[in-house]
């Protein structure tokens, strides 16, 4: 799952973690994340995150093997789709509880819910900024039909129903607009004295520097 995967990964932090950035990137931030158990090691795990002033994100993540030239780089695309997860028997039988998660495993705290049908209603369930999800009485589901709203929009982003005796509702889902994964599942890095090169962000396919950010 991804959530055990980000789980994994902050556990290592702290431990032997190494930040590289895409030279000359003013306007957006590229970066490679390499985690080793042990600083001696040859191989570990790897977070790339690309980020836009204009909110759009890119994600990858995996497990790497590096020789004295080369780090080659293996993506996870296990959970690079939508999917849903539910949860029954809780202490919350009479209440429905949404949370909206990316596909990294990411909450989101910024939604609304609506009913498919709006013709026999028109209600908004807003996310409690508090908690982070949304809480729909189980007398007002006449309908099992729901949407997934981008908050403060109409733009629809996922269209799921609701199952009988279902309490949680755990919906891994990305806004097309706004997140996205990177196309490959493999790259390769070439080592220099700076850091590496490999094809960057917004390069027209150019090989591009990485330096260290942090260690």
């Amino acid at each position: 799952m991804t959530i055990l995967c980000l789980s994994f990964i902050g556990k290592l932090f702290g431990q032997d973690t190494v930040i590289y950035s895409q030279e000359n990137a003013s306007m957006f931030s590229n970066n490679y994340t390499f985690i080793k158990k042990d600083k001696a090691d040859n191989s570990g795990v790897f977070q790339q995150y690309s980020g836009t002033d204009d909110m759009q994100h890119w994600f990858g993540s995996g497990t790497f093997t590096e020789t004295k030239r080369k780090i080659f780089l293996t993506f996870d695309t296990t959970n690079n789709q939508n999917r849903i997860e539910t949860v029954s028997s809780t202490n919350h039988s009479d209440t429905l509880y949404i949370k909206w998660f990316d596909w990294r495993g990411e909450q989101q705290e910024w939604f609304s819910i609506q009913f498919a049908d709006t013709t026999k209603t028109k209600d908004t369930y807003r996310a409690n900024f508090l908690m982070g999800f949304v809480k729909i009485p189980k007398e007002d589901l006449t309908n099992k039909n729901l949407l997934l709203y981008a908050f403060g929009s109409n733009r629809n982003i996922f269209n799921f129903s609701v199952a009988e005796n279902i309490d949680e509702i755990n919906l891994f889902v990305n806004d097309p607009i706004l997140m996205h994964t990177f196309d490959k599942t493999t790259e390769t890095l070439k080592k220099n004295k700076k850091g590496f090169t490999t094809v960057g962000m917004w390069t027209n396919g150019k090989q591009t520097q990485f330096t260290v950010r942090q260690k």
